[in-house]
């Protein structure tokens, strides 16, 4: 956002040290996660530093880059619905992953960052880009004056205690930004749920790395806390607030795939166990899953106890009122931005008449295509029932049958259809009584046939029932050999597609790229097929 400048109680006589920050106080916190120094210079030598930006995606070689630089750090907040004309304060901002979203969407944000480090990255990156001032500082040292519509606080609260057990202390920082909200404002904050699914099925706690440390409720302490679903909203109701939402986040709150209501888990409980997108990554590692993610979700839903179990707790809490910033009549936001900005997409689960549906649309505001490849909008009505591959995994006796069917569908549907035919494979198409309905038909491929999408059919679904161990065949490639022969196909045909699949998948990943670096990224990926290809069933 773009306008006339806010002045903020915070703002007020402020003067920004040699780095464009205004130091408050110091000594506040010394965290460091090491990737500062590197990241603040890749910001400060971005051509794009916006949200969306691939330069810095792209730069991001380590976890704890990822977590400053990946255009996917800000979807915990694409799915709400910002005022445009909203004066935010950011808590913890680090080095402005998430204050850069809020720049773009909001008229001005206040961002405090208490590790002058991580600040000095915030401002590299918000310098010259929208409304926003950027102070060393905790929120201590904001002035406790209502100047704020919204305060964010992500991924900080955890660490607010020290790993303390007392609430007291966590019930304190919230009554501060409680203080700091104007009348009508609203909380928006971020954290790992204690009792999250992953943790519950062996995964290291992201903070000490230590399986199921969370959930045995910390015996050794530690840095940090996380809390369940009741004792957090516990928390912010003595803070003060008066009305609360908690939707759960997955994978988390870092790199956020889907936002879930509880309206969802009961409304559609196929679709809320298909949007998480397990099994979720272990980014402190040092966890062995002793059983299926997947699996464990599903049985949570199943007996109505999935809302207790996000991975990670977004919880929005209004000051005096319920809070306003989640839609209305939207279940669900998921989001597809492990790809190039182009090609980045939001989808909502929204209300219908009497059903629902998924409107999926690009986060970028003008996407172009690349190298023949598109993104489209697309707006489906939910239907609930499986998809073709959903039915050739469960039920072996269905392969041929299936498949077969899928096959004559797409012939049906090449001449209507044209490039978004490249989408039209098993796990797109529902298996319904009135017969196959297409889904999530969002690529567009310039070019693509019928014998190029049965092909590129056949090896995915290839690698999704040999990497769950349902096919048969003892490799991926004996799995492929397999489907070949339920359809009549030659082996070398649909292999024959691999290099417009690695191609495929290049433009995916960089987007506009040069085409010397699309050919070798193509043959960077054409390898890796045949590698895969030779690797055991059940991997």
């Amino acid at each position: 956002m773009t306008g006339v400048q806010v002045t903020t109680p915070l703002r007020a006589g402020a003067e920004p040290d040699e780095y464009g920050c205004t130091v408050l106080s110091t000594g506040v916190s010394d965290y460091s996660d090491g990737a500062e120094d590197l990241v603040t210079a890749l910001l400060e030598n971005a051509q794009d530093r916006s949200s969306l930006s691939d330069e810095l995606t792209l730069a991001a070689r380590t976890w704890p880059e990822r977590y400053h630089l990946d255009h996917g750090r800000a979807n915990v907040l694409r799915a709400l619905d910002l005022p445009a004309d909203a004066v935010v304060l950011e808590i913890g901002c680090g080095t402005g992953a998430v204050t850069g979203y809020l720049a773009e969407r909001c008229r001005s944000v206040d961002a405090v960052e208490p590790v002058a480090s991580r600040a000095r990255g915030a401002r590299a990156r918000t310098r010259d880009f929208g409304d926003v001032e950027v102070f060393v500082g905790g929120i201590e040292d904001v002035p406790a004056a209502e100047a704020y519509d919204v305060v964010v606080v992500i991924g900080v609260l955890e660490y607010v205690g020290g790993g303390s057990n007392d609430d007291a202390v966590y019930t304190d920082f919230l009554r501060a930004a409680h203080a700091r909200l104007r009348p009508g404002g609203t909380l928006v904050l971020a954290i790992e749920n204690q009792l999250g699914v992953k943790y519950l099925c062996g995964a290291a706690e992201d903070h000490t790395g230590i399986p199921w440390d969370g959930v045995a409720g910390y015996p050794a302490g530690g840095v940090a806390r996380t809390f369940s679903r009741a004792r957090l909203t516990g928390l912010v109701e003595r803070a003060g607030f008066t009305g609360t939402a908690v939707l759960g986040a997955f994978p988390d709150y870092k790199l956020t795939r889907a936002v879930l209501t509880d309206e969802l888990l009961a409304a559609n409980p196929r679709l809320a166990k298909r949007l998480p997108g397990f099994p979720s990554p272990d980014w402190a590692g040092g966890g062995e899953r002793v059983v299926a993610e997947e699996r464990v979700w599903a049985e949570l839903v199943d007996a109505g106890l999935a809302a207790q179990h996000g991975n990670s707790l977004l919880l929005l809490a209004g000051k005096d009122s319920a809070p306003k910033l989640w839609p209305p009549d939207t279940l669900a936001a998921f989001f597809s931005t492990d790809r190039a900005a182009d090609f980045c997409t939001r989808s909502v689960v929204e209300r219908s008449g009497a059903g629902l549906r998924v409107r999926r649309t690009p986060l970028a505001t003008h996407p172009a295509a690349a190298h023949g490849v598109r993104i489209v909008s697309t707006v489906d009505e939910v239907v609930d029932a499986p998809t073709v591959l959903d039915v050739v995994r469960d039920e072996p006796a269905r392969r041929t049958e299936l498949l077969g069917r899928w096959r004559e569908f797409l012939l049906s549907q090449a001449g209507e259809l044209g490039p978004r035919l490249w989408d039209l494979t098993p796990q797109n198409l529902l298996v319904t009584p009135a017969g196959l309905v297409p889904i999530d038909l969002e690529w567009s491929v310039d070019g693509c046939s019928a014998d190029d999408v049965l092909a590129r059919g056949i090896l995915i679904t290839a690698d999704e029932l040999a990497r769950g161990g349902h096919g048969d065949g003892d490799t991926v490639g004996d799995v492929v050999r397999d489907l070949c022969a339920r359809l009549g196909l030659a082996e070398a045909a649909v292999l024959g597609v691999v290099p417009s699949e690695a191609r495929f998948q290049a433009v995916r990943q960089a987007g506009r790229c040069d085409p010397a670096y699309l050919a070798e990224r193509t043959a960077e990926l054409t390898r890796a097929w045949t590698v895969r290809l030779a690797e055991p069933s059940g991997r």
